[in-house]
């Protein structure tokens, strides 16, 4: 039952993840990728501070628990995430979660490169078949004409490269998380990962242009919208799949929690009522039998 368990969490972090990039869209283009993606670390620290206290264990001072925190947290969270805002601030929810699916096979390569754990045999079917619905339900989903949600801001190139770019960081930060995971808290290595991110990023901006990030925090609205975001991506979902990743495979793991495009569209129907099309719902259908084959594995 475990396992299950964990897959149901690692499904429920992509539900919360399809939810938050439909929301943050706007607010991302308004605050910038990077001023977003530290304005939202700071309610999680505020929420998370009185768990990692009680909580706190020695363990975490240790050198190889401390680093592999620290490099995961960079690599995840300070590139990875800005790379995810970037992508979703130039070309839309909807090609951002088919970009960030690519985090699928690398970190299947990852593990059982670094891990030497490759799923079996019913567990690769399962994940490549979400990869394939996945695919087939955002390449093929119809869309509105001018959408904000849709229209392509920017370089596009930039968007592509920044996608990619979020797949890796991903999963490089997946295999590092996994082996710490076996003796420590979940929750209060998400809020490490957290706090070390947003110190990291608090620091980097005396080296930055001028950010105008405190002007901007005067729109209360989007300001709210950012930390909500953060506590239900940042707070709720990571916490989710760091809790399915300490109990199962990586591979899996990141391929559940990469159904995020197919959880989307629902979303993106109620937001541009608009109906997705006929092969949108196929490639849905598909994750759903790939994500069905790895539950009955």
């Amino acid at each position: 039952y475990l396992f299950v368990i964990s897959y149901i969490f690692a499904l429920s972090a992509a539900a919360i993840w399809s939810l938050t990039g439909l929301i943050s869209t706007r607010a991302v283009r308004y605050f910038g990728s990077y001023n977003f993606n530290f304005l939202r670390l700071l309610g999680i620290i505020v929420l998370f501070t009185p768990y990692a206290y009680i909580h706190w264990s020695p363990i975490y001072f240790e050198n190889s628990i401390i680093i592999a925190i620290a490099l995961s947290s960079i690599i995840g969270i300070v590139i990875g995430d800005t790379f995810l805002y970037i992508c979703l601030k130039r070309l839309g929810p909807r090609r951002e979660a088919l970009l960030f699916s690519i985090q699928i096979p690398c970190t299947i390569l990852m593990a059982d490169i670094f891990l030497n754990a490759l799923p079996n045999f019913y567990q690769l079917l399962g994940c490549g078949l979400i990869f394939i619905g996945i695919i087939v339900a955002i390449q093929f989903n119809k869309t509105i004409k001018n959408d904000d949600l849709e229209n392509i801001q920017g370089n596009k190139l930039v968007g592509l490269y920044a996608g990619i770019g979020l797949a890796v960081c991903q999963a490089i930060g997946i295999i590092i998380m996994k082996p710490i995971l076996l003796n420590t808290d979940p929750i209060t290595i998400s809020y490490l990962r957290v706090l070390i991110a947003a110190i990291g990023m608090l620091l980097s901006f005396a080296f930055l242009p001028k950010m105008n990030l405190l002007t901007k925090m005067k729109d209360l609205k989007q300001t709210s919208i950012a930390i909500l975001c953060g506590l239900m991506g940042m707070g709720v979902g990571m916490t989710l799949f760091i809790i399915a990743l300490k109990n199962c495979n990586p591979g899996v793991v990141s391929a559940l929690s990469s159904t995020m495009p197919i959880m989307i569209i629902p979303f993106l129907w109620i937001a541009t009522k608009n109906y997705s099309g006929h092969l949108s719902v196929l490639g849905a259908l598909i994750t759903c039998i790939g994500a069905a084959i790895i539950f009955l594995s």
